[in-house]
């Protein structure tokens, strides 16, 4: 049966974002709920979101976006990797670079995903885990693809405006609003049992050392 996901007060978390907007279509709970206890790590530059842009504009566009909408959030830290969009598969010591012993419960972007930066992000924070014997509760987060199975909820019902204000701060990469706030409506139907939860995150709670 589904749970609900809670954030403690000694929770340490970290939201893992393949690209640049990444960590509030799918990890928004904790970048609103408890940003003084949130650090964000962006792996790639979001480069190739465009195609009516250069890469090096892209790329210059897309940290633009996200350093305001960490203004905004002002999360316990935001850390920008700055890895070219596209080439995650290519750099799995990309997250030798974070310190996973410090969390207490780590958002990762799904290993399963089609999207290749998606499932190498994935893979490569699991295999750090492993290196660094790191052992955080780790849950996978949804972006446009819907789990079967999901294990946790966070209702959002009330914050959801406040999500698609940081969408929007993704200017360029607007159009992905309307559909992932249509799974969340999705998710808030599905939960039947609890008529409140009008919009609701979805995660999977999984092992990191069994993904890779």
């Amino acid at each position: 049966m589904i749970q609900e996901l809670k954030f403690e007060k000694d929770d340490v978390i970290a939201v893992i974002a393949p690209h640049p907007d990444d960590e509030c279509l799918g990890a928004f709970a904790a970048l609103h709920m408890v940003p003084g206890q949130t650090d964000i790590y962006v792996i790639s530059d979001g480069s190739h979101g465009n195609h009516q842009k250069s890469f090096e504009e892209e790329a210059v566009i897309r940290r633009r976006q996200f350093d305001a909408e960490m203004d905004y959030v002002k999360p316990r830290r935001a850390v920008w990797l700055g890895y070219e969009d596209t080439t995650l598969p290519g750099h799995y010591e990309a997250a030798d670079q974070i310190d996973f012993t410090l969390y207490t419960k780590v958002f990762l972007p799904w290993h399963k995903s089609p999207h290749a930066d998606h499932r190498a992000a994935c893979e490569m924070c699991c295999m750090a885990m492993k290196k660094q014997k790191a052992a955080p509760d780790c849950y996978i987060y949804e972006v446009f693809e819907p789990f079967h199975q999901p294990t946790h909820f966070i209702d959002i019902t009330d914050s959801i405006d406040e999500k698609r204000r940081l969408i929007e701060f993704h200017e360029d990469q607007i159009k992905q609003r309307d559909s992932i706030t249509s799974l969340n409506r999705l998710r808030g139907e599905q939960l039947f049992s609890r008529e409140s939860v009008k919009y609701a995150e979805c995660y999977l709670k999984v092992d990191p050392y069994d993904i890779v």
